[in-house]
C-alpha cells in the first residue's frame, strides 16, 4: 500500500447540451475502483480500455481509484500490438524525411536499445523545451526546435518506429497535486521488455537544473531517463491517437471558430473534432460538445470543460511527509513575518526547528538529496544555536 497512489477524476458538463465523453479506463491495473455512473459502454483498443459516457447539462461523472507505483512494464508483445505500435500517426509520422533523419541518428549503432538510447541523446541535446508550442506533432517539432513534453514525446515515437523499434507515447500526470498533466515514452526491447524514456525531463534536467529545485517531484541525473524513473507518475493512457468507439461525429470546419491548438500547422478544434477517428491524446479524456454551444456566443468553454480535472495524492509515507514538509513551510513564512514585528528567542528557535523539518523531509522523500542533506545540516545547527541563545 506504501507504493500506490489515489487518482480522483472529475469531470461536470457544465456547457449548453449533451456532451459525449471517452473516458481512459483504468481496467485491470485499478484498485478500490469507485464511480458515481456506470459507462454506457467499455471498448478495448489493443491494450487500452476506453468508457463512454453520456453527460446532460449539469450531470456530472467521478471517477476514484488506486493504482501501484509506476514500474518498467516486463509483458511481451503480440503481433496486434507490435503492428499498433509501429503505426504511423498524424502526430508521429513515419514518411522518407523521419526514416532518414533516424537512420542519420543511429549511423553506427548496432542494436535496437543502442538506436533507442542515441534517440534519446538527440532529442535532449538539439531540442529546447518550451511550454505551451506553437504546433502539435513530430513535425512541427523538428521545424521549430522548439516544444513541450508532448512533442518530445511524438517525435520520439516517430523516429523509433522509423526504425522498427515499437514505441508509445505515454500519456498521464505527474503522481502529486492536482492536473500535474505530463506525457513520456516506452520503447520496447525485446530481451527486455517496455523500458520508459523521458527525453523532456532529461532535457530539463540537463540544461534547467533548478527548474523542480522546491518540488514534490523527485529528479534523476539526466542520462538515467532512459531506462529509468523516479517512479511518481500515473498512466492514463497507453498511447496518442487511440481510435474512439463509438463513433466520433465531426463538424465541418467551417462552423468552427475557436481552435484549441496546431496541429502541424493546421487549426485542430478540440471538442467538434478528432485526428483521423481518434482523440489527439487522452489525458485522460476527450469530449464532444454540443452544437448548441455553437449557436450563442456567451458560452464559456474552459479548461475544465476540455479535461475535467483530477487529484492524485500519495499514500502511506510518502502522504505523511508530504503534508509535513507543506505545514513546514507555512511555519517558516508566518515565523520569518512575525520576527519583523517581534523579537523573541522561542519563535527563532519554532522557525530554525521548521526549516530543519521543510528539509529534512525533502531529503526523507530523496528529492535533491545531496543539497537538501547539506541544508538540514546547516539548518540543524542553526537551530542548536538558537535554543542555546
Amino acid at each position: 500500500m506504501k507504493d500506490n497512489v489515489r487518482v480522483t477524476y472529475h469531470y461536470k458538463n457544465r456547457e449548453r447540451g449533451t456532451t459525449r465523453l471517452w473516458l481512459a479506463w483504468p481496467g485491470k491495473h485499478a484498485e478500490e475502483m469507485i464511480t458515481t455512473c456506470s459507462p454506457l459502454e467499455v471498448t478495448t483498443i489493443v491494450d487500452q480500455e476506453i468508457a463512454y459516457f453520456e453527460l446532460a447539462e449539469e450531470e456530472s461523472v467521478e471517477l476514484s481509484y488506486s493504482r501501484g507505483k509506476y514500474k518498467k512494464d516486463e509483458s511481451r508483445l503480440s503481433q496486434e500490438e507490435r503492428a499498433f505500435y509501429l503505426r504511423s500517426t498524424i502526430l508521429s509520422p513515419i514518411v522518407d524525411e523521419m526514416e532518414q533523419l533516424a537512420q542519420k541518428i543511429t549511423a553506427g549503432s548496432n542494436t535496437n536499445l543502442e538506436k533507442a538510447k542515441t534517440l534519446f541523446y538527440y532529442l535532449v541535446d538539439e531540442f529546447q523545451y518550451v511550454y505551451p508550442p506553437k504546433s502539435r506533432g513530430a513535425a512541427s517539432f523538428l521545424l521549430e526546435k522548439k516544444g513541450d513534453c508532448g512533442e518530445y514525446s511524438f517525435l520520439y515515437t516517430a523516429l523509433c518506429r522509423s526504425l522498427e523499434i515499437p514505441c508509445r507515447t505515454v500519456i498521464g500526470s505527474w503522481a502529486v497535486g492536482k492536473i500535474q498533466a505530463h506525457v513520456w515514452n516506452e520503447v520496447y526491447i525485446e530481451e527486455s521488455g517496455w523500458i520508459p524514456v523521458d527525453c523532456s525531463m532529461a532535457n530539463i534536467q540537463k540544461k534547467k537544473k533548478w527548474q523542480f529545485l522546491l518540488s514534490d517531484i523527485k529528479t534523476l541525473p539526466w542520462r538515467k531517463y532512459f531506462g529509468s524513473t523516479e517512479g511518481q507518475r500515473v498512466v492514463f493512457a497507453t498511447d496518442a491517437e487511440i481510435p474512439l468507439e463509438p463513433a466520433y461525429e465531426e463538424l465541418e470546419e467551417d462552423r468552427l471558430q475557436t481552435s484549441f491548438f496546431d496541429i502541424d500547422g493546421k487549426p485542430f478544434y478540440w471538442g467538434y473534432k478528432t485526428v483521423e477517428g481518434a482523440a489527439p491524446y487522452m489525458q485522460p479524456a476527450y469530449i464532444r460538445f454540443s452544437e448548441k454551444n455553437l449557436e450563442e456566443p456567451a458560452a464559456k468553454i474552459d479548461s475544465k470543460s476540455y479535461l475535467g480535472e483530477w487529484v492524485v495524492k500519495e499514500t502511506g509515507f510518502r502522504r505523511f511527509t508530504f503534508l509535513l514538509k507543506r505545514i513546514s513551510i507555512a511555519v517558516v513564512v508566518i515565523g520569518v513575518i512575525l520576527g519583523l514585528i517581534v523579537d523573541h528567542k522561542f519563535l527563532g528557535a519554532a522557525t530554525n526547528f521548521a526549516l530543519v523539518l521543510a528539509a529534512g523531509t525533502f531529503l526523507a522523500r530523496r528529492e535533491r538529496p545531496l543539497l537538501f542533506g547539506v541544508l538540514t545540516g546547516l539548518f540543524m545547527l542553526g537551530f542548536l544555536a538558537a535554543v542555546s541563545g
